[in-house]
């Protein structure tokens, strides 16, 4: 009788084995997971909150598409995008949460649980100070870390259509409507 398999929970240092295939690969408490490659919408999503960040962005800082954050011993999230500042320790696929200001996390219909629920608990965990959720419709949801409770509190909640001021990680204007590509606007 043969012996029954047993699984040996993975580290962000085991991903070095893992096929260059150019798939996105995330830890889950040990677990990997394969994320497939974006929808045009949310490639569309995350370039556009990317260009609003960095049309201000202090001196001090890289915005980064799809690079690791080190979130526990056998956790990785790749963020949709990562503001981190320059300096910040980079190792393993990632970097060190300490030096990572803000998240980005453009939900899509194969990461809805963990982009709304499992990775904001986590990210304010580690004591990302930002997090940023572009959502169906599109909305942007913008969160910053309460010191007191250690959990993420609203800072900025826009709508369909709808524009407005972010104040955090720095100032910046948001209009949804650029969230939805030219072709497909009412």
């Amino acid at each position: 009788m043969a012996a029954p398999h047993q699984y040996e929970p993975r580290t962000a240092a085991d991903l070095r084995f893992e096929p260059d295939d150019g798939l996105r690969r995330e830890l889950h408490d040990g677990v990997v997971h394969v994320v497939p490659p974006p929808s045009d919408d949310h490639a569309w999503r995350t370039g556009v909150v990317c260009d609003v960040l960095r049309a201000s962005a202090p001196d001090d800082v890289y915005l980064l598409q799809n690079v690791g954050v080190h979130t526990g011993l056998r956790r990785l999230y790749v963020p949709d995008l990562t503001v981190v500042y320059q300096g910040t320790p980079y190792h393993d696929f990632g970097y060190d949460p300490g030096g990572v200001l803000l998240v980005v996390e453009v939900v899509s219909p194969s990461s809805v649980t963990l982009d709304r629920r499992a990775k904001p608990g986590v990210y304010a965990e580690q004591g990302v100070p930002f997090f940023w959720r572009v959502d169906d419709g599109p909305r942007l949801q913008a969160f910053r870390l309460d010191p007191a409770s250690g959990e993420y509190v609203p800072a900025t909640d826009l709508g369909p259509r709808e524009s407005g001021e972010a104040a955090a990680p720095w100032p910046v204007h948001v209009d949804t409507a650029e969230l939805v590509m030219p072709h497909k606007r009412p």
